[in-house]
């Protein structure tokens, strides 16, 4: 792979910051997607493959339209991308299908802007800065009181905390791939595409290996006639919490770091603690309003001018 890596002097964009936070706010939605088809029956392989459907909107524009095709040299790149995408899917829901509370399950998904601000460092070389570190920090704090991992179970099952901490991760590198593609000059309908029809690749090549994995048939079950029966909340689901904010994330990403585009992407625990309380009427409590507004103020320092913190 040639040396794409940025230099890290470069203000951040309000646009393209702008662009992330909307598609947190509707990556947020998937949490709440992802509730409502467990409760009607969906497998825990049957949501992860739900992203099967997001290319499909965005296939005439790459066939179409010359500019935005894939070439072979590309190859190699998204299938690493699908690979992440693919362990990316199934390991967010594994904490849930493990029996832990889908707060420490968030939780440690969102450890996402501390793996990307180290990983963004070795792997762009992007600077960490006062102002990233101060913005971590509260939005760490602010993550912990929005979700109050303590009111869960007492014992957490260990695969599924190595599951949430793998989900972080692999969401990081989700970031770090999306910046890359844009530092190579990858259109983002480009990428969006190459990424969700790699992921949905491998995703169909690891279903054999979890059948035959000794795990109970309802988690790995696929029964491709439930995405027709609920065709309807597929195709909203796809378009409002696949499509959109995948593409948002890739156009934001053309003009930001991904250590800053990782921290403004926590917006989106408390688009879903807002989607939960609207779908699902759960409690807002106190805990979201100090965490929601600490994750906030995080924001806020992303699009705050380097002179008034310093960078």
């Amino acid at each position: 792979m040639r040396d794409v890596r940025q230099n890290g002097g470069a203000d951040p964009s309000p646009f393209h910051s702008l662009l992330i936070c909307l598609a947190a706010v509707c990556h947020g939605l998937i949490t709440v997607g992802a509730r409502y088809f467990d409760q009607i029956g969906f497998s825990w392989f049957e949501i992860s493959f739900l992203i099967v459907f997001v290319p499909l909107p965005l296939l005439p524009f790459v066939v179409f339209r010359s500019g935005l095709r894939l070439s072979r040299d590309q190859l190699g790149f998204f299938l690493i991308f699908g690979i992440i995408g693919a362990g990316l899917q199934l390991a967010q829901y594994a904490g849930i299908v493990l029996a832990l509370p889908v707060a420490v399950v968030v939780l440690l998904l969102y450890t996402q802007p501390i793996w990307t601000v180290i990983l963004g460092r070795l792997i762009l070389s992007e600077p960490v800065t006062k102002r990233k570190i101060l913005a971590l920090s509260l939005a760490t704090l602010g993550t912990v009181l929005l979700l109050e991992p303590w009111k869960g179970a007492a014992n957490y099952n260990l695969w599924g905390i190595l599951g949430g901490v793998a989900a972080g991760v692999l969401l990081s590198l989700w970031v770090i791939w999306g910046r890359l593609s844009a530092l190579r000059e990858q259109h983002f309908i480009s990428a969006a595409f190459g990424y969700t029809a790699s992921s949905a690749l491998f995703l169909g090549l690891a279903h054999p290996l979890l059948k035959g994995s000794g795990l109970p048939y309802e988690l790995y079950r696929l029964d491709i006639s439930l995405y027709w029966e609920h065709a309807t909340a597929v195709a909203l689901f796809t378009l409002i919490a696949g499509v959109l904010p995948v593409c948002l994330t890739f156009a934001g990403l053309r003009k930001l770091e991904a250590s800053r585009a990782g921290l403004l992407m926590l917006l989106e625990p408390i688009s879903a603690a807002l989607g939960a309380w609207l779908a699902f009427s759960e409690t807002l409590t106190s805990g979201i309003y100090w965490g929601g507004g600490l994750i906030l103020l995080a924001n806020y320092l992303q699009f705050a001018r380097r002179k008034a913190l310093g960078r």
